[in-house]
């Protein structure tokens, strides 16, 4: 979240996810297919290539800034899900 004095990134040594759900809303069988994505997901990191801030506010950037995604990526990962799940 930080920049030095150049306005460049700071990177973390470790950066963390926080999965949070609701325990009275979604059934076991939520949990189970979230797990399945998760770890499909992960079993496909290599495609995920990041995002870049296109508008970032000087102010709670992370909030209300504009992320666009690098090497359109997204397009990659869809292509691998449909060739694996086929089209549902």
């Amino acid at each position: 979240m930080e920049r030095d004095k150049d306005r460049k990134e700071v990177y973390a040594d470790l950066e963390l996810s926080r999965l949070a759900l609701p325990r009275r809303v979604y059934s076991v069988s939520h949990i189970e297919y979230a797990i399945d994505r998760i770890q499909w997901l992960y079993k496909h990191r290599n495609l995920i290539k990041g995002l870049k801030f296109v508008d970032e506010p000087p102010v709670l950037r992370f909030f209300i800034g504009k992320l666009e995604a690098l090497d359109n990526w997204g397009q990659d990962l869809v292509e691998a899900f449909k060739k694996e799940m086929g089209d549902r």
